[in-house]
């Protein structure tokens, strides 16, 4: 008879966990990649990522600038925009790579 191998225990990566319990959350991606153009207003952002509801954009921005990805500032005169910081842009390499392996993938 045979014997068996033991196979090593799998454990998930902790630094990966942790970035995917940030961007994982519905919506955080979609709206880092939204602020890739340039900085907007909250009823500009509500407008692009027509599908999502005030409650949660405020949630998920409120989320995203508490994470150091994003930053809310009052650019006088006029309303408050959020624009992604440099940890926000170092970002946008991964979700344009997700989103050109959406683009490719069989569905």
């Amino acid at each position: 008879m045979a014997a068996r191998t033991a196979l090593a225990p799998l454990t998930a990566d902790a630094d990966l966990t942790a970035a995917f319990e940030l961007l994982g959350r519905k919506w955080n991606g979609i709206i880092l990649h939204t602020l890739a153009t340039r900085p907007a207003r909250f009823g500009e952002l509500h407008t692009a990522i027509d599908s999502i509801s005030t409650k949660m954009l405020t949630d998920r921005l409120r989320e995203l600038v508490g994470a150091g990805l994003v930053t809310h500032a009052l650019l006088p005169p006029g309303p408050a925009t959020y624009a992604l910081t440099a940890d926000g842009r170092s970002l946008l390499p991964a979700l344009e790579q997700i989103r050109s392996w959406s683009q490719h993938r069989t569905h």
